[in-house]
């Protein structure tokens, strides 16, 4: 069994995969520096309810064809282990089961999911496992002050491990970019090429 000194770890929905979420990975992973980026799609997102059509195969494939584009300083990996566990895919499972294979597991976060963080299932798992890495989302300087509040509360209640990314990142959701192919607008500047044209080519959100 492989062994990693550090193993970083970025999950989400992924329909599709766009620009945002690439400029957060490769912020993270120069931030961070680890072995390896496990990419990791949900099966069932715990905190929203999915209205995308992609399939769990081509929301993989999607991230395929990003993951060797990536600029960054470590092995990536696109995995399959909460789509092949099936039902909702909660983090602190993933944790569980990643934490094997590393010294150090690493987490990415965005500001509004840091917010909330304590209510997920199992947070004290997560945080105890996990050195937790967030992005600034948002440029409302109130809530950059709610985001610090928790930070802290996080660290106090649950001996956090925080680390605070500095980049601006690109800020576009997968549901907008739905909505535009819906429209029949161009989605050129929010995804890259190759995922662009696998979305049109699968017929993927019409």
């Amino acid at each position: 069994m492989i062994h990693y000194n550090r193993l970083a770890i970025f999950g989400g929905t992924f329909s599709p995969v766009h620009n945002g979420h690439i400029k957060a990975m490769e912020a993270y992973a120069n931030k961070v520096h680890p072995d390896v980026l496990y990419i990791i799609p949900t099966s069932i997102p715990p905190h929203k309810i999915r209205t995308d059509s992609a399939t769990d195969r081509q929301r993989i494939n999607m991230l395929r064809l990003i993951a060797d584009e990536l600029d960054v300083p470590c092995e990536v990996f696109v995995s399959d282990m909460e789509i092949l566990r099936g039902g909702k895919s909660y983090t602190a499972d993933t944790l569980l089961a990643l934490q094997k294979l590393s010294n150090r597991v690493y987490m990415y976060c965005g500001t509004d999911m840091l917010l909330s963080l304590d209510t997920w299932y199992n947070p004290s798992i997560i945080m105890k496992i996990a050195t937790v890495a967030y992005m600034q989302r948002e440029s409302d300087l109130r809530l950059n002050e709610s985001v610090e509040a928790k930070a802290k509360d996080l660290v106090e209640r649950f001996n956090a491990r925080l680390i605070k990314i500095p980049e601006v990142p690109f800020e576009v959701s997968s549901s907008e970019i739905r909505e535009k192919i819906k429209r029949g607008e161009s989605i050129s500047h929010l995804v890259p090429k190759a995922v662009e044209e696998y979305i049109y080519r699968e017929g993927l959100y019409v």
